[in-house]
């Protein structure tokens, strides 16, 4: 009888656990709730979710479910999106769960989303090792309403930097600031994956990343989370069928990315990779796959629990949301 790796044994587990819940899954999907289709995040090019929905499709996933692909233009933008209607599920933080919290719209983040693949970059000939050795200097970052600025910030303030203070700090759209960094306007790119891998394929140097930081500050062993799946927590309550049958078909894509990473470098054009770039497309399975979390539970939430309280210490919020923010919808299943 062949071996199979825990990752195996976790994805046929969830496999055992769609079929034998889909039918009365699926039928339950719009019970309690609308009948209109759920707005949800589309794949989105330069992105590490853009090839979830490829994958999905591969394996014929989503099949049941009844789905409006609603498309953004990257971090931050996703989150206002949910806030203001235009979707029912996209991405979403810790952080940025409390923050919306505090204005009233209570976010609750129910499934996987990804571990935290925020890097900082330089050039190559640059003299800068550390972040350390970048304070007072420009710097281009995602939207400050994004989790990886947010997570950029909190990773930095436990290692007793002041990013906004001490940085001097462009941020905007992704695409914004790889321009920035490849006209040479600023000393470095705190980015996301792929891009950071198209940019050391084409001779950028890493000098860290945010998940590296945030161990080093916080003593952490963990991986740091940085994003669920979430949604407004009246719409949860509303569509609780749609909302698990989200959450057991993200758990399985990620099953899938992990029994065959080579998939990354398949999807490499769902990247926004063109088929020319060979270095970036061999690195993808290699740098991408552990962004792709398996499990959803008590890692994730000790991971985010964890961040809450150091940004409530560390003065980036101002208090601990009254709920938790983070929800497991299959526990005891």
């Amino acid at each position: 009888m062949p071996t199979l790796n825990r990752r195996s044994l976790l994805r046929t587990g969830l496999v055992a656990a769609t079929a034998l819940g889909a039918a009365p899954l699926l039928g339950a999907c719009g019970a309690g709730g609308s009948p209109e289709a759920a707005k949800v995040q589309d794949s989105e090019e330069g992105t590490a979710s853009a090839v979830l929905r490829p994958v999905a499709e591969r394996f014929g996933l989503a099949q049941g479910l009844d789905l409006e692909y609603i498309a953004g233009t990257g971090p931050g933008d996703v989150q206002n999106k949910l806030l203001s209607g235009a979707l029912d599920v996209s991405s979403f933080g810790p952080i940025g769960a409390a923050v919306s919290a505090s204005a009233g719209a209570e976010v609750l983040l129910f499934s996987p989303g990804l571990n935290n693949h925020v890097r900082w970059l330089v050039a190559d000939g640059s003299p800068y090792r550390t972040p350390a050795d970048l304070r007072g200097k420009a710097v281009a970052t995602p939207p400050n309403n994004s989790d990886a600025y947010r997570s950029t910030q909190l990773a930095s303030a436990v290692n007793g930097i002041d990013f906004e203070a001490e940085y001097d700090v462009h941020q905007g759209a992704v695409l914004n600031g790889l321009a920035l960094f490849e006209r040479g306007d600023v000393e470095a790119l705190i980015t996301i994956e792929p891009n950071a891998t198209r940019l050391v394929a084409r001779g950028a140097r890493q000098i860290a990343t945010v998940d590296d930081l945030w161990r080093e500050g916080s003593g952490s062993s963990e991986p740091l989370v940085l994003n669920a799946q979430g949604a407004l927590r009246s719409w949860v309550d509303a569509n609780a069928g749609t909302a698990a049958a989200l959450d057991r078909l993200r758990r399985e894509v990620h099953g899938r990315i992990h029994d065959d990473p080579g998939l990354l470098a398949e999807f490499h054009e769902y990247y926004g990779i063109g088929a020319d770039e060979t270095e970036a497309i061999a690195l993808l399975p290699e740098r991408l796959v552990d962004v792709y979390p398996l499990e959803w539970g008590d890692t994730a939430f000790d991971s985010f629990q964890a961040q809450l309280d150091r940004a409530v210490e560390l003065g980036i919020i101002d208090a601990l949301p009254e709920q938790e923010v983070f929800t497991d919808l299959g526990a005891g299943r």
